[in-house]
């Protein structure tokens, strides 16, 4: 994957779940710029890239749980 490929999959994803870019890199990296520095042409490690991809799969099991508890109506 290029880090082109990886800058879209990442804005993809705060769109589709309406974070903002800053909010985003704290929780995935603990990096208010990540987000901002991946748009400046930051070049990022596998290591990098995984550690990201695991937060946004993390994020989506959270979310995904959530939507089935309130649509069973569990808060």
């Amino acid at each position: 994957m290029t880090d082109d490929e990886f800058q879209l999959q990442v804005e993809a994803f705060i769109a589709r779940h309406g974070l903002s870019p800053t909010t985003f890199g704290l929780w995935a990296m603990n990096d208010s710029r990540f987000v901002f520095d991946l748009r400046s042409g930051r070049a990022c490690f596998v290591k990098t890239m995984r550690r990201v991809y695991q937060f946004m799969a993390e994020y989506e099991r959270k979310q995904e749980a959530k939507r089935l508890r309130v649509a069973s109506g569990q808060q």
